[in-house]
């Protein structure tokens, strides 16, 4: 055998190599990105979860999110106050949902059943509609648009 044939032989084993260690590094990304989008679905329905717990735990603050989905006229103004602060975290659970579905690209499903739902029970209230109307403008404009979509019976 001659040193032609030889290098010949050592470049194509590691071209082999290369493409060996190619595929493993594809596998890799896969798995790493699948353990990020259900990290990412955990994260959002463990923020849901904490929100709806922390509402039913207190007799006084579920009575609270009732009047305040019912009439929020009705509310003394630190009551405005403390169900605003309520709305905003319900509010910030749909965002995260709805970005995570955006912006990874996770569980599309997610958003279209948890989100949508969420959105047109919670917002679709009276306190809801006072809420979504007087601080909307703090959200992004494209979840702004969907919800409006959804609120409007387009969504």
């Amino acid at each position: 055998m001659n040193w032609t044939a030889i290098g010949a032989i050592s470049d194509a084993i590691g071209a082999l190599g290369i493409i060996v260690t190619l595929a493993y590094l594809a596998i890799q990304i896969r798995q790493s990105t699948l353990a990020a989008r259900a990290e990412a679905v955990n994260r959002s329905n463990t923020s849901m979860h904490e929100v709806r717990t922390t509402i039913f735990s207190s007799a006084e603050i579920s009575e609270l999110f009732y009047q305040g989905n019912s009439n929020p006229d009705g509310l003394s103004d630190m009551e405005k106050l403390r169900y605003r602060m309520m709305m905003l975290n319900v509010t910030d659970s749909m965002i995260d949902l709805y970005t995570q579905t955006q912006v990874t690209r996770f569980a599309p499903e997610a958003w279209n059943t948890q989100g949508v739902a969420l959105v047109r029970r919670i917002l679709g209230t009276k306190g809801g509609a006072w809420f979504w109307e007087n601080f909307s403008a703090t959200y992004p404009e494209n979840f702004r648009t969907e919800v409006e979509q959804i609120l409007g019976g387009d969504g």
